[in-house]
């Protein structure tokens, strides 16, 4: 007589780790991993970081390396480990609760052919830290609004998005808050969602410092595409996502990018 064992491959809801890793080459990896938050109508999870982790980064070209674990969630691997320029792919893999989670993904091409329409705009400072608008006819009637059209090449019909980054150490504000209150604030702000074409534009009124921006063109796969239209927030609170992360969820992907300048001067 033979006996069998039946083996349940079933994740149980709330045991999958929540996996956020953006690979850039020439860049070392970051990576964070928290708890899955189980979907119930009745509950309200709370996402909580995984430490101590043995966390493996594997590429087709055979070098790997162990990312180290810096608390909070988040895993690194050291300076002088880089992510190497496509095309080349990259397994991730390490255990939880018992099961192995990994995922797989390669490097895209960098974005082509990307322009700015302006390199410069400027724009009124609007101080309302007394109250209201101030007077003598500044406002945001001052301002040139056009739109700073963007492009690129993109014969593949590939996904790609635009995010704007203020480099300045101290950036001051084009709209100043009233007293005792303040805008959030983003020094790095997404300006649209994925795209398969080749233009977009920034809204000069979007803007919120002056200075120096960088505008950068990223090229991404598919897999971060789906997970970015499907949740609307972030990788960490979401009931059934798409997810290429076997026995985890989130996302494990490659990018690839270029980046041109923008000035914000005060009128």
């Amino acid at each position: 007589m033979v006996s069998c064992t039946e083996t349940n491959d079933v994740v149980s809801a709330g045991e999958k780790p929540i996996v956020e890793a953006y690979l850039a080459p020439g860049h070392p990896v970051s990576m964070k991993v928290f708890t899955e938050i189980p979907y119930a109508d009745s509950s309200e999870g709370v996402s909580s970081p995984i430490d101590g982790l043995s966390i493996k980064i594997t590429g087709s070209s055979g070098k790997a390396f162990v990312l180290k674990s810096m608390g909070s969630g988040v895993y690194s691997s050291a300076a002088n480990e880089l992510i190497e320029q496509p095309p080349t792919k990259y397994k991730m893999e390490f255990e939880y609760k018992g099961r192995v989670v990994s995922a797989e993904t390669e490097i895209p091409q960098k974005p082509t052919s990307f322009s700015i329409s302006a390199t410069e705009i400027s724009r009124t400072q609007i101080n309302l830290s007394s109250g209201g608008f101030p007077g003598g006819g500044g406002g945001f009637g001052g301002n040139d609004n056009t739109p700073i059209e963007l492009s690129w090449s993109n014969p593949e019909n590939v996904y790609h998005f635009i995010a704007v980054e203020n480099t300045e150490s101290t950036p001051v504000q084009i709209i100043v808050p009233p007293t005792g209150s303040e805008f959030p604030t983003f020094r790095f702000r997404l300006t649209n969602e994925p795209v398969l074409g080749t233009h977009s534009n920034i809204q000069p009124q979007s803007l919120e410092y002056f200075g120096n921006h960088d505008v950068i063109l990223y090229r991404i796969n598919p897999d971060y595409s789906a997970l970015y239209q499907s949740s609307g927030t972030t990788t960490q609170n979401l009931s059934t996502p798409p997810s290429s992360i076997t026995n985890g969820l989130g996302v494990f992907t490659g990018i690839n990018a270029d980046t041109v300048k923008l000035l914000v001067k005060k009128n």
